[in-house]
């Protein structure tokens, strides 16, 4: 279909523009034409009737009779009047002179009566024709007028209406051809533009579209930005996936064999009977942990980027928490796991309360603490702080001497299921989700996480909070 058939396409308004733009200039220059032709043939009309006006007197001026010197000369298209000093008309070329009126009050008769000349014009027909006088007063006191009809200019627009029409059909093809052209040599850069690579059309589009096609390009890098979250958010299901199958499995399957055995007499030793159970409960128990901790970050998942009050009802409500009593239960709370791992827990507490979901919280300092736990070494320590720093943001602080953090590792212990020691960690009982369910409260209260660590030399994680606006008790 072509673009001038489109109601609504762009080539189309603008070959109307174009096309109308010429077609009012046609019109404009017709009337503008017509006017000064009319103006200059009125000028050029009113000149001569002058001229012979002037001669005219100049002959009755010399002569005796002057209606006799009247009708011998030949003065085609023109109306001759002479007037006496009071006005009447004395002779007329066209009418009796004694049916007409009395001239005196005539504009050019009075005017050539006081300053020896006058002229005026008047209209005389519906198609715009005007009567040009010129009046001449002679040295008798007498007065001699001469009359020429003027085409007005609807009369002078008529006569020439053929040629101006077949100059307006010519000139208006034309316009149509250039309008074409034009229309299409203004769209051709839109037409061009590679809007999937937006910033290659700098050098060919207009400057006016540039902001459009920023915008544009802006848009297709967020676009790009979303794909490759998507497809890592892929990646990580997939490996999320993968991950709790084997997490779930390895417990199932040292409960089923223990409870197999059990199951079919095939335990006869109380002392095995009792330590197939042990571990039994033990799996059982890290089953539950896992399943827990899964159940807290699939909440945390749906709660990160909702206010503080937003899924209260999932993950508890919201209120002040005091640090320094959390980090006082934690401690007793590991005391014993502590203790088989040969590890002292310090604290180092100082005032310190925040808003937020009390069960996440103790939660992020839990994690992290039977982190350093875990990967501590013998006879080490895990300092566990809290307080408010110099710029009033409450802290947490958990400082272990355990075995550290390679550099390269650091920025992935936060995911799910890293492990920076995977045989100590399923020797101790971590699910691998202990610092991701740390990363994901952290992000749900606005916290920043700052990790420092060196091999062999330990692991300091501090957790800062916004500066609290708490409710006066």
């Amino acid at each position: 279909m072509s673009p001038i058939g489109n109601k609504r396409s762009l080539f189309r308004r603008v070959f109307g523009t174009i096309f109308a733009v010429a077609l009012a200039v046609v019109v404009v220059l017709t009337v503008a034409g017509t006017a000064y032709l009319q103006r200059n043939l009125a000028d050029v009309t009113r000149f001569e009737l002058h001229d012979e006006a002037v001669t005219l007197a100049s002959a009755l001026d010399q002569t005796d009779d002057d209606i006799a010197t009247i009708e011998s000369l030949s003065l085609e298209g023109k109306r001759v009047t002479l007037v006496a000093a009071d006005g009447t008309v004395l002779y007329d070329s066209e009418e009796p002179a004694e049916g007409m009126e009395n001239h005196a009050r005539r504009p050019e008769i009075a005017a050539a009566l006081a300053d020896g000349a006058g002229t005026s014009e008047r209209s005389s027909s519906t198609l715009g024709e005007v009567m040009l006088y010129q009046a001449v007063r002679l040295d008798n006191g007498m007065v001699v007028r001469l009359a020429q009809e003027q085409d007005g200019f609807l009369a002078v627009l008529v006569s020439l209406a053929v040629p101006f029409i077949m100059l307006a059909i010519a000139v208006l093809c034309l316009s149509f051809i250039a309008a074409r052209h034009f229309a299409a040599t203004i769209i051709a850069p839109l037409q061009e533009v590679d809007l999937d690579h937006p910033r290659r059309n700098n050098d060919a589009v207009y400057s006016e579209m540039m902001p459009m096609l920023d915008r544009i390009e802006s848009q297709r890098q967020e676009l790009k930005q979303q794909m490759r979250a998507l497809a890592d958010n892929d990646r990580m299901r997939r490996e999320f996936t993968a991950n709790i199958t084997h997490e779930l499995k390895t417990p199932l399957t040292t409960i089923s064999g223990y409870a197999e055995l059990i199951a079919g007499g095939m335990v006869a030793d109380e002392a095995d009977l009792r330590d197939f159970g042990g571990r039994i409960h033990k799996e059982a128990g890290r089953l539950t942990s896992l399943v827990n901790d899964i159940l807290t970050l699939s909440n945390l998942d749906e709660a990160e980027r909702s206010e503080l009050d937003g899924s209260a009802s999932v993950l508890g409500s919201v209120e002040p928490v005091d640090l320094p009593r959390m980090l006082e239960s934690i401690q007793q709370r590991l005391e014993q796991m502590a203790s088989r791992a040969e590890v002292t827990i310090i604290l180092d507490i100082q005032p310190a309360m925040v808003l937020g979901v009390p069960r996440l919280i103790d939660e992020l300092a839990y994690n992290l603490a039977s982190n350093g736990i875990r990967y501590n070494l013998p006879q080490g320590t895990v300092t566990l702080r809290c307080g408010i720093d110099v710029e009033d943001h409450p802290y947490i602080q958990v400082v272990d001497t355990g075995i550290g953090i390679a550099p390269e590792e650091q920025p992935k212990v936060f995911e799910r299921f890293y492990r920076v020691d995977k045989s100590r960690s399923k020797a101790r009982g971590g699910t691998g989700l202990g610092l991701a369910i740390v990363k994901h409260a952290a992000v749900f209260h606005n916290a920043t996480i700052d990790l420092a660590s060196e091999l062999g030399m330990g692991t300091c994680i501090t957790v800062t909070f916004p500066v609290q606006d708490l409710p006066e008790m």
